[in-house]
């Protein structure tokens, strides 16, 4: 394989980059060897993208992989420094790519902090550094400026407490107020802010507030329909969306990847660390560390795509209605299709696409091989089982991040093994729904093994009921003939945790609980959304054996049906 050299670029090194990898070609190694590279938007390639959970559009990207094979991007250890709004990298339609030994970050991050000074039921003063975070107060409106950019605060204040470095203690989003259009500023004096509302969660003197204030337009990786890809040794400081967002992608390995804050910050990426969408193959993760993001640090799943009208006995109209998920592909042909119900989530009927063609980026008109099956209902969706992939995470560190931890929601295996896992919501979450977010894959082989616990579920109530939470959206899961999840062992863990509950699963066929151990650190008042450790709504076959801590009365059952041991 062939190597070319990059050395030190002064000022923006955006055109030599992009010159240097379309000369390389492929089969070859890009190796950096100056310390530090900057890149502006005004300069680079430009693309239009549809990127699943984050904001479609047109888009500058400092480093494009497009149609290439086997380029290796090895930064030895150098500092990628972004400007603006600029994706760093793009990987379209390629196989055999690496990206290893480099960090990147912002100049100026999209997010903003700073320290709560006062506080009372009016409203909190948070003292702003006006030269790392630029702002303006114009009639009462937060607005925050960036190179190129400038948004006002719309979206939420999240309150850090800088002893742990985690979200505080029942915080939430807004500091209970969710998320409100607008919080009324004003200026209290040089360089502090006085937010205008009545927090229900007031923060203590010497909190960090962290601004949310710009969308999710800008990930720091897209990988899209691409295969064999490793990213390794890389390190993501900063991106105006998601960390890394895969869809469409086949054999995806995250190895010793660190997702964390630079130094003075107490938030790294504005939303997930790591996502993946209608992918297959493998994904491995393995030896990674996220923290302090603004959303989870890893998500798979599938998608639900509704069915809108029956137009013939073989063809359906169908919508992404997810505003995140318009322009992304239902399917292919020749890939094969489920036809679920959107309120029991039961699949009914499985078909092969003859055609896909889009109309716009909401709809898309699907042509099936076989005639539909009577069941078929508007309102009703289809998913696609042939991008579905097995999922391995072991080794790896999850801390201190708004919302949860691992999502997982995929048919393949799912293997997440030796990991330590906190999170200010459930530590895992185990989904699956068909009428919000229409993230589909009911899993039919999970094992959860030798992981530690630690503190979960001390953030806002949505992010999560237990450290485990099994909870597809199934108003009446004892009503279903069938269960959605199946086949989930989770064992030999070790729990130390404050809160009482433990694991909430609904609809799950094959269900053991054995082997593990419970403890209660007393770190956090106990929240109590839970009344027992283990909760079980709609299960069958569930077995509870031979664990350390849990009391013979910390068990509660609804509806459950089948042979169980409890």
């Amino acid at each position: 394989m062939k190597k070319i050299t990059l050395g030190e670029i002064s000022g923006d090194a955006t055109t030599k980059v992009l010159q240097a990898l379309e000369q390389a070609g492929d089969d070859v190694i890009v190796q950096f060897t100056g310390a530090c590279y900057h890149f502006w938007p005004e300069r680079a390639y430009e693309a239009y993208y549809f990127i699943s959970n984050n904001r479609h559009g047109l888009k500058r990207i400092g480093l494009p992989l497009i149609n290439r094979r086997n380029v290796t991007i090895d930064g030895g250890g150098a500092q990628f420094i972004f400007h603006g709004e600029i994706i760093p990298f793009v990987v379209d339609r390629s196989t055999g790519i690496t990206l290893r030994n480099f960090s990147v970050d912002w100049e100026r991050p999209f997010y903003s902090q700073g320290e709560v000074v006062a506080s009372d039921v009016d409203g909190v003063d948070v003292a702003l550094d006006p030269i790392m975070y630029p702002y303006r107060i114009e009639t009462g409106h937060l607005i925050f400026e960036g190179e190129g950019w400038e948004s006002p605060l719309t979206t939420g204040v999240f309150a850090f407490d800088p002893k742990t470095r985690a979200p505080a203690y029942l915080s939430g989003d807004s500091m209970g107020l969710g998320y409100p259009k607008n919080i009324r500023a004003e200026a209290v004096g040089k360089g502090v802010v006085r937010l205008c509302a009545n927090f229900p969660q007031l923060p203590e003197l010497g909190m960090v507030v962290v601004f949310r204030h710009h969308h999710r337009h800008i990930p720091a990786v897209f990988l899209i329909a691409s295969q064999d890809l490793l990213l390794e040794g890389v390190t993501l400081f900063q991106a105006g969306g998601m960390g890394i967002i895969g869809q469409f992608c086949e054999n995806v390995k995250l190895l010793a990847c660190e997702v964390t804050p630079a130094a003075g910050r107490i938030f790294s990426v504005c939303a997930d660390a790591s996502h993946f969408v209608n992918c297959r193959g493998e994904i491995r993760v393995e030896d990674c560390l996220f923290e302090n993001q603004l959303d989870d640090p890893l998500n798979v799943h599938g998608l639900n795509t509704r069915i809108t009208e029956i137009i013939d006995g073989h063809t359906i109209l169908v919508e992404l209605v997810h505003h995140e998920q318009h322009g992304v592909s239902v399917g292919f042909t020749g890939d094969a299709m489920r036809f679920s119900d959107n309120a029991t989530l039961l699949g009914y009927a499985r078909n092969k696409i003859a055609e896909v063609e889009r109309i716009n980026a909401r709809y898309a008109r699907v042509r099936f091989v076989d005639p539909l099956t009577e069941e078929v209902k508007l309102n009703h969706v289809i998913e696609n089982m042939d991008w579905t992939p097995d999922l391995y995470v072991t080794g790896c560190t999850i801390r201190n991040n708004r919302a949860r931890g691992f999502l997982a929601s995929t048919p393949g295996k799912i293997r997440i093994w030796g990991n330590q896992i906190s999170a200010s919501g459930s530590g895992i979450k185990i989904s699956g729904d068909a009428n919000y977010w229409f993230e589909s894959g009911a899993v039919e082989d999970v094992e959860i093994r030798d992981n530690d616990f630690g503190e979960c579920c001390y953030g806002d109530a949505p992010w999560g009921k237990a450290v485990i939470d099994i909870d597809p959206e199934i108003a009446h899961p004892e009503t279903n003939p069938a269960c959605f999840h199946r086949n989930i062992r989770i064992e030999n863990n070790r729990f130390a945790t404050s809160d009482i509950g433990i694991l909430f699963a609904r609809s799950v066929d094959g269900l053991t609980f054995a082997g593990n151990q419970i403890r209660q650190t007393g770190f956090y008042p106990a929240v109590g959304r839970m009344s027992q450790a283990l909760t079980f709504e709609g299960c069958r076959s569930v077995l509870v054996e031979g664990n350390e801590g849990l009391a013979p009365e910390g068990t509660h059952s609804q509806a459950l049906t089948g042979p169980s041991t409890i």
